[in-house]
């Protein structure tokens, strides 16, 4: 059994350990994500299911006399021996699942579709909660715990471990946090990153800065810009507000993308940069395009399958 296969039999006694307790709802859409992720997940599970079902069967003084004798003496059927047989074999897996070198050793890939948002806990206690259209990697090992933003937004309420700095890489920025609860956000054209409490290093091939509570950071071509920010921006989005001071009309449409599957379309960069201020419920896309017109110089037109903005 290679390094690889024991980390997944060890992520399977927990998921198992955590059923016989009982999952929270979040857990259990958590669990279900991990046993589909990969098909050696359920192979992993289903034999952690069988040990611990072998091992019910013996009580406790004849576990620890199987265990810590060199040779045992059997007397009774077949069907004893071989059943002390496979119960030898899987005591044989699991201690040598506890004397295996501990591994911060982790690795996992997260999608979200389109209106999905969802809560994540990684092995070293740190919360995740990913937006819409989000794709995001993990890679942890003993020296760092290195996150990769291809695309979307996420919360990251991070864990303490001076020994392993916790990194958000965009492909144009580098985020590296020690303890914190941050939102970065990747855009076409930028990247967001604002805190809701302690402290946060961002860094480009030019630049660098700390953000500390209350600050957001816009990072594009140009450089890094620093701004303060109201608390309740950084996870608004969670609780399906989407707020917006002076945005371009084109960032305002991708925001509500993440969330509706409506082809959007708008003829001219006029009107693509025209500034949209306000707070506006996630799922109320509709309600939006028709106040539009009234507060920008725009007009609507719709067909099934698309909507065509136009400047006046």
């Amino acid at each position: 059994m290679d390094r690889q296969q024991i980390r997944l039999q060890e992520q399977a006694n927990q998921w198992l350990e955590q059923q016989k307790k009982g999952f929270t709802a979040v857990q259990e859409q958590q669990f279900q994500k991990w046993l589909t992720a990969n098909p050696e997940h359920l192979t992993c599970f289903e034999q952690s299911k069988q040990i611990d079902g072998l091992l019910n069967q013996f009580s406790d003084h004849q576990i620890d006399a199987l265990s810590n004798s060199n040779s045992v003496s059997f007397t009774h059927s077949r069907i004893w021996i071989a059943t002390a047989a496979c119960f030898a074999l899987c005591m044989l897996s699991l201690i040598s699942y506890t004397l295996w070198p501990q591994s911060n050793d982790y690795s996992a890939q997260y999608n979200s579709q389109i209106g999905e948002q969802f809560d994540v806990t990684l092995p070293d206690g740190s919360q995740l909660s990913l937006d819409a259209k989000t794709k995001l990697s993990i890679n942890f090992n003993d020296d760092r715990r290195l996150n990769t933003l291809v695309k979307g937004r996420a919360l990251f309420d991070v864990s303490k471990d001076a020994k392993r700095p916790f990194i958000i890489n965009t492909g144009t920025t580098k985020i590296t946090v020690l303890g914190t609860k941050f939102t970065v956000d990747k855009k076409t054209s930028s990247t967001h990153v604002s805190v809701e409490h302690g402290r946060v290093k961002v860094q480009t091939n030019t630049h660098a800065v700390e953000l500390i509570q209350g600050q957001q950071a816009q990072i594009n071509k140009d450089g890094i810009t620093v701004e303060n920010i109201d608390l309740n921006r950084v996870d608004a989005w969670r609780h399906g507000r989407l707020i917006f001071n002076n945005t371009p009309l084109d960032e305002v449409l991708a925001e509500f993308n993440r969330y509706h599957a409506i082809n959007v379309k708008i003829t001219d960069d006029k009107a693509s940069q025209l500034l949209v201020s306000g707070t506006f419920l996630a799922h109320e896309f509709e309600k939006f395009l028709a106040l539009l017109p009234h507060v920008l110089p725009v007009k609507i037109k719709s067909s099934l399958d698309q909507v065509v903005i136009e400047k006046v």
